[in-house]
């Protein structure tokens, strides 16, 4: 009598994801035709295992190379039948792993790879290629040498700057912020060199000419503009308050506040919210470079943000409440162990220093009193009866409340400046294209954070953590284009999805992350009875939320029941 075997796996959000890789961006295709495998190499090619540890990496929001063979264990069945061949554990160790990230840290096979994938996924999802955003982020590491290039001590986004790190500059598409441009440099590099290096890097996978390139104000650099200009593409970036900006900005801001300028208000896309105002003015730039001089057309974009000058105003009465605080306590009332100053000189020296520290100089009226105190003292032997006087002066401290007035509509200012033309980039629409930075920024988070976690790194070696890194850039592109892609149909249907919010089963939302997608996918498991040569399968049933999922994703309505082969059975309960 042929014997009975039970196996229980778990299904989850793996075929959705592989859908994704495999059938839709083709990860793996692309990387085998790039770098094809040795003719010695066994089991899973190089592109099917960097797709396998991307699939970890996203479903267990784990990069760890040790974690991937056993997770590939337990769900044996389904890794065949997904891939249409015998996966072995041991086709996902973590030297085979470690060989996909030495491979992707080859410029040779990581940059055609980029390109190709780049132009794939503009193509699949019909992507704009308008608008791009540069910045960079950094990435603390556990270890470390002296001998290595890549972990260097620098400048810490992370607070640390006790850590070796590496740095991280990141390109992203508008509208959506998915990735299309990812380099990794020493933790010591400066920004600043690093927007020509990327642009230039793009030019060979998106359009070369006509692009807007959207960056912080250490793309503002003059030289970072001449090479925009001269690639005939347009730059947006806010300018870093050094050299002789302050000076300008200050005769801008009075025109403004003098009404010597039309202000014109800036409201959100709602028609409603008011973001602020600003006026523009143009200028003719200048510059030399080894080969030529280039000159070139500037709007100089004069902005005031309602939040921010709030924000500023309420930082400006802080530190007023502060300084106030700390001048009265250089003169307490008498008492043992408190401090008087009997000298006016040295007591001016210290409220010139509170007043310097805390930025308040002039908004404050600081007044010194001198207070004598007269006191009896008794006659002693030979030494008379007299009266002896103690001086001491005391800190009276007000508000400039005329000077304040003056000040508040001076605060919350900043300088954009672009050579896209008006009719192309409005003084309104570059605005509103500035305060959507947070798309690349996201990126950034996803990339340190629960997601992806590349930061902290636990490698050692420059080639596996510079090739995990790039690694973790594609994955980062997968969760931007999978909420992009369920967002734009639930907007073009104009519904909302239920039921992502666990304990909120009746919470809607028509901005869905893609954790959360996947979240949902997490109930799905399949089970296998076995008797003899013959094998039936249990499948847990879709729910309607799931079957949504994979609509809005564009996904086969049979997907998770696709890969199961014709031999198998469905088991009858």
């Amino acid at each position: 009598m042929p014997t009975t075997q039970i196996t229980h796996e778990t299904i989850a959000d793996i075929p959705l994801l592989m859908h994704i890789l495999h059938d839709q961006l083709e990860y793996d295709k692309l990387l085998d035709q790039i770098d094809p495998p040795h003719g010695n190499w066994q089991g899973l090619s190089l592109g099917k295992t960097m797709v396998t540890w991307l699939t970890h990496i996203l479903s267990e929001g784990n990069h760890y190379m040790s974690h991937v063979q056993d997770w590939v264990a337990q769900s044996s069945h389904l890794w065949t039948g997904l891939w249409g061949q015998a996966v072995r554990p041991l086709d996902v160790s973590d030297d085979r792993l470690a060989e996909v990230a030495r491979r992707l840290s080859l410029s040779e096979v990581w940059e055609p790879l980029e390109q190709k994938i780049t132009q794939r996924m503009v193509r699949v999802y019909a992507l704009a290629t308008e608008q791009v955003r540069l910045d960079t982020t950094t990435a603390k590491v556990y270890g470390g040498s002296d001998v290595s290039v890549l972990f260097q001590r620098g400048h810490s986004k992370d607070h640390r700057p006790d850590l070796r790190q590496l740095k991280v500059m990141l390109a992203a598409l508008d509208p959506l912020g998915v990735l299309v441009g990812a380099d990794v440099v020493p933790g010591n590099t400066a920004d600043d060199g690093l927007y020509v290096l990327m642009i230039a890097s793009l030019r060979s996978t998106l359009p070369a000419k006509g692009l807007l390139y959207i960056g912080d104000c250490k793309m503002g650099a003059l030289a970072t503009r001449a090479y925009v200009v001269r690639t005939g593409n347009s730059y947006l970036t806010p300018l870093a308050q050094v050299g002789g900006l302050p000076e300008q900005l200050d005769k801008w801001v009075d025109d403004a506040v003098r009404g010597k300028v039309h202000l014109q208000p800036i409201l959100y896309v709602d028609g409603k919210t008011r973001l602020g105002e600003a006026y523009e003015h143009h200028r003719q730039v200048t510059t030399t470079t080894d080969t030529e001089t280039l000159k070139w057309n500037e709007r100089v974009l004069i902005v005031r943000s309602t939040a921010y000058a709030k924000a500023a105003v309420k930082s400006l009465h802080q530190r007023l409440a502060q300084a106030q605080t700390e001048l009265n306590a250089l003169t307490p009332p008498r008492g043992r162990g408190q401090r008087q100053f009997t000298d006016e000189a040295e007591l001016q020296a210290a409220v010139e220093a509170t007043l310097k520290r805390y930025d308040v100089t002039g908004l404050l009226t600081v007044e010194l009193q001198r207070e004598t105190e007269c006191r009896a003292v008794r006659a002693y032997r030979q030494t008379p009866a007299r009266s002896a006087e103690r001086h001491r002066y005391v800190v009276k401290v007000k508000e400039n409340r005329v000077q304040l007035r003056k000040l508040e509509p001076r605060l919350g200012w900043r300088v954009y400046v672009t050579n896209a033309p008006a009719r192309k980039l409005p003084l309104k629409q570059a605005i509103l294209a500035y305060r959507d930075e947070w798309l690349v920024e996201r990126n950034c988070a996803r990339l340190k954070g629960r997601a992806l976690s590349l930061a902290p790194l636990w490698v050692r070696r420059d080639d596996h953590a510079l090739g995990l890194t790039r690694l973790l850039t594609l994955a980062a592109r997968v969760l931007a284009l999978a909420e992009y892609q369920v967002r734009r149909t639930l907007t073009q249907d104009d519904r909302t999805l239920v039921g992502l919010y666990p304990g909120q089963p009746t919470r809607a939302t028509a901005q869905p992350t893609t954790e959360r997608l996947l979240q949902a996918f997490k109930t799905v498991s399949l089970t296998l009875v076995q008797k003899g040569a013959q094998i039936f399968y249990l499948l847990t049933p879709l729910s309607d939320l799931q079957r949504t999922i994979l609509h809005d994703l564009g996904c086969p309505s049979k997907l998770y029941q696709s890969w199961f082969p014709k031999s198998w059975k469905p088991l009858r309960i």
